[in-house]
């Protein structure tokens, strides 16, 4: 999905970072629409990443791996609290629910919000999915989240100022400032972090970023990014993390469409992706026009290698016509 969010990169993000971004993100969009088979993998490992991720910010003690087995086994990992495994299925959970409000295009309001909630929080707290009612304190801070009857206009306005008043920003500034503010409103009495982070990646994902990953070992950092903002006003630190952390989200998408190109796959699969006869596609592969290995008596070929060759029989085709 392409956003239709118009404003320039400013000078919050750093120029080297802001270049990078651009340019991995013209990169990407170049090479939509993805396979399925891609966009699969993507799925299932940003469902595990950021699962990871976001629950260790938050003091999870489960590694990648044993996050990876619980999510995709199934398994209960020795060493670990009940607590620690509903945080992990129930984040993944909320992730799922995230991808069908970005491909339904839904609008960002307060039921989504509370939604996500739910499903982050079901069975960790007594009520899940309703705002605080309770003056809260965080440790280590020095800053109070406002007073609970102010939380539900402070998030009205949030979600407004989402919405329709914040269309000249960048979509990654738009994304970072919004999740500074939503976490200084603090509107829950636990798991305003982990819903405050799949918010800003459902405003990204909404604009054609990929989900911003950011890594547990940023978690110092983060924090006192979000208290410069919270305290200070000062967007510029946290923006850059967002910024970053998109560049995580977009290096993984890269990666996973470098490994689908350079994978070998058998001959009728591309013939059908690519609208070849087979049959031609394996005299191409015997007579070396295009790079092939054969196994236990099939063809198989890189998807690159057929996007070279179309590339070329295009280019001299135009050179002929033009020699005529």
């Amino acid at each position: 999905m392409s956003g239709c969010r118009k404003g320039i990169m400013m000078a919050v993000i750093s120029r080297q970072l802001g270049e990078r971004i651009a340019d991995k993100k013209r990169r990407l969009d170049s090479l939509r629409p993805l396979r399925a088979d891609t966009l699969h993998y993507l799925h299932d490992e940003l469902r595990v990443v950021l699962t990871y991720h976001s629950n260790a910010i938050e003091g999870n003690t489960l590694d990648l791996k044993e996050t990876r087995l619980v999510l995709e086994e199934g398994l209960t990992v020795g060493g670990h609290t009940l607590r620690e495994h509903t945080e992990t299925t129930n984040h993944a959970s909320a992730f799922d629910y995230l991808e069908q409000l970005v491909r339904g295009v839904w609008p960002l309001d307060a039921n989504s919000i509370l939604d996500l909630h739910r499903l982050v929080m079901a069975g960790l707290i007594p009520l899940p999915g309703a705002l605080r009612e309770v003056a809260v304190y965080i440790s280590g801070v020095s800053w109070t989240p406002p007073h609970p009857s102010e939380v539900p206009g402070l998030l009205d306005r949030w979600i407004k100022w989402v919405a329709g008043e914040s269309q000249d920003y960048h979509p990654i500034e738009w994304a970072g400032i919004a999740h500074a503010q939503f976490e200084a409103i603090h509107p829950f009495v636990d798991g305003n972090g982990r819903v405050g982070r799949l918010l800003m990646n459902m405003m990204l994902m909404q604009e054609g970023y990929p989900p911003a990953i950011l890594l547990r070992q940023w978690r110092s950092e983060y924090i006192a990014a979000l208290q410069l903002a919270q305290l200070a006003g000062k967007y510029r630190p946290i923006v850059n993390l967002v910024g970053r952390a998109v560049e995580q989200g977009l290096d993984l998408y890269l990666n996973a469409i470098d490994t689908a190109q350079a994978a070998f796959i058998p001959l009728p699969e591309l013939a059908a992706e690519f609208g070849y006869d087979v049959n031609y596609l394996g005299k191409l592969a015997r007579s070396g026009s295009i790079a092939a290995t054969k196994r236990a008596g099939r063809w198989y070929t890189r998807r690159q290698d057929i996007v070279d060759y179309k590339a070329r029989v295009e280019t001299e085709t135009r050179g002929h016509h033009r020699g005529k």
